[in-house]
């Protein structure tokens, strides 16, 4: 029996080395394949040359208005509670990067007052970056709390087990400024700033360089985490962890430092895009204030319908931006969608009544769908309904949002036909649809949007694709089919292709021509122009085509 087992051990051998060799190999494969999609995916941005001094005191001060932002935050680790979002920009000089954070924070909190403590306990902010292309996993990653107390570490090649060097970054600057009140649960706070200013001489351990050249790429990663309630773990370019990791170099985004200031770069980047933001365009009756704008159509002969919420909440002007007349103080509470079907008539979705009316173009009532003042989820109600879609025979789709989590599928006579969808995460539910369209093949393309996708289903409910990666507060197709987003968390208007995936984005936070404040719903006219529907800036934009 004993020289049976060797015998069977010495035979099995070559094929257990065997597999042990092929077990490596497609490990080996796996990372590299990881890591190939990591380097696909990963964001990219340009970092605007500042030449008037930056006074780092905490406050958005006129030099970080025009400054690009890095867009929303990613939160690949969200489970549950209110995803918080993070503004993020950056401009640099001979001697500095500097960073300004805005934090959309409910509740503030903050222990740790003393350097290299656990800051990344309390609400924080956080800087990665590989400075050297050649070393990309050589990199540094400095750590500020709403206290201003920072944790710093340099990673250079080290062997097994070998401790970190001692590295402090030196002549750092930071400044917080607060909205609220800070370790007090019992109020609700805005949120915070962190403004900070890094010496380029801190890298030079890595970069070998006192501070980089126009063209200079680094990699780099910006990330937020903390707080003793609501905890956040966000970043712009998502590590690809199963679990909360902000030490992955492989999944650094890309920065580039521009020659261009911030205002020549936002020129560019609009040229390059092929638009133009046109102010002045739209001709309002003298004394008209808008409310928040919350949605905006046009319809076959150029007319443009302007849906807010304020006095004479429907207004519509010439393709010229000429006012031509209003309605709706009488029949809305509370605007929210509104599009122009095939035939000219004008369907608005008012969250307040519960109510999704049909007008003539002239504001002539035909239709209203829904029992007024009577919240519910059967055939005859909705609950706060966002948005409506047209199908090839004239149905009606409703995007029943804010109190449901479905789409309803009506005739063109408003017959009740079909419902589909409930609240949750999964593929086929929602939370918060707030908006929908039918495109040429006939896919219903619903923005899912606190769930940050788009999921597209046929006519019947099927569900088709799930498209994950940004927040569709509104969504919209011009006359070539070409889909665009109104992304209200990125504060962007989103170019998707075919099959959901980003292939342009525009603007970015701000008040000034060709930036957004809660861009919330948007329309695109025959000639390719889009409007954009803002409701934090209280306007409608006309973006111009070139």
């Amino acid at each position: 029996m004993k020289r049976a087992r060797v015998f069977i051990i010495m035979t099995a051998y070559p094929c257990l080395k065997g597999a042990i060799l092929m077990l490596r190999i497609l490990t080996l494969a796996a990372v590299c394949l990881l890591t190939s999609r990591l380097a696909a995916d990963r964001p990219s941005y340009t970092v605007a040359r500042t030449d008037s001094k930056i006074v780092v005191d905490g406050k958005v001060e006129a030099a970080w208005k025009d400054a690009p932002s890095f867009g929303a935050f990613k939160f690949p680790w969200w489970k549950e509670g209110k995803r918080e979002q993070t503004d993020a920009r950056m401009l640099w000089d001979d001697r500095y990067l500097y960073v300004l954070y805005q934090c959309d924070d409910a509740h503030i909190s903050a222990q740790y007052t003393k350097r290299d403590e656990r800051v990344y306990l309390d609400d924080c902010v956080e800087l990665f970056t590989a400075p050297n292309p050649k070393t990309p996993k050589v990199y540094f990653n400095i750590e500020m709390n709403v206290n201003a107390a920072i944790l710093d570490r340099y990673h250079p090649p080290r062997g097994k087990g070998k401790e970190l060097p001692q590295w402090d970054a030196t002549g750092i600057l930071i400044k917080v400024s607060i909205d609220g009140t800070k370790n007090d649960d019992s109020d609700t706070d805005k949120g915070w700033v962190l403004e900070v200013a890094i010496p380029f001489s801190d890298f030079k351990i890595a970069t070998g360089k006192d501070s980089p050249s126009a063209g200079d790429v680094w990699r780099l990663n910006l990330n937020r985490c903390g707080g003793e309630t609501n905890a956040q773990y966000s970043q712009w370019s998502p590590s690809g962890t199963t679990r909360p990791s902000f030490h992955v170099p492989e999944a650094f985004g890309r920065i580039v430092f521009s020659k261009l200031s911030a205002p020549a770069l936002a020129k560019r980047n609009w040229k390059a895009a092929g638009f133009e933001s046109q102010a002045g365009f739209f001709k309002l009756p003298r004394g008209t204030t808008l409310g928040a704008c919350s949605a905006v159509d046009t319809d076959r002969d150029g007319n443009i319908y302007l849906f807010h919420r304020g006095a004479k909440p429907i207004i519509c002007l010439d393709s010229k931006g000429n006012y031509l007349r209003s309605w709706g103080d009488d029949l809305i509470g509370k605007a929210h969608g509104l599009r122009i079907d095939r035939h000219g008539y004008v369907w608005a979705t008012d969250i307040k009544h519960h109510v999704v009316y049909k007008f003539s173009s002239t504001g002539k009532l035909l239709l209203a769908l829904g029992a007024p003042d009577r919240a519910g989820e059967s055939d005859s109600q909705f609950n706060q309904p966002t948005d409506v879609a047209f199908g090839p025979n004239d149905e009606v789709f409703v995007s029943d949002g804010y109190g449901n989590s479905r789409v309803v599928k009506f005739d063109h006579r408003g017959k009740f036909l079909t419902a589909w969808g409930t609240a949750g995460k999964k593929p086929g539910e929602f939370n918060l649809p707030h908006t929908i369209v039918v495109d040429g093949k006939d896919r219903v393309i619903v923005g899912d949007r606190e769930n940050d996708r788009i999921q597209v289903f046929d006519l019947e409910g099927k569900r088709l694709a799930i498209w994950p990666g940004f927040a569709p507060y509104g969504i919209e197709l011009d006359a070539q089919q070409r889909i665009w987003i109104a992304d209200g968390r990125a504060q962007q208007i989103l170019r998707l292709d075919e099959n959901g995936k980003v292939t342009q984005r525009l603007g970015n936070k701000g008040s000034n021509s060709g930036q957004f404040n809660l861009p919330h719903m948007l329309a695109a006219d025959k000639h390719g122009n889009l409007i954009i529907a803002e409701v934090g800036n209280k306007r409608f934009q006309r973006l111009l085509r070139r």
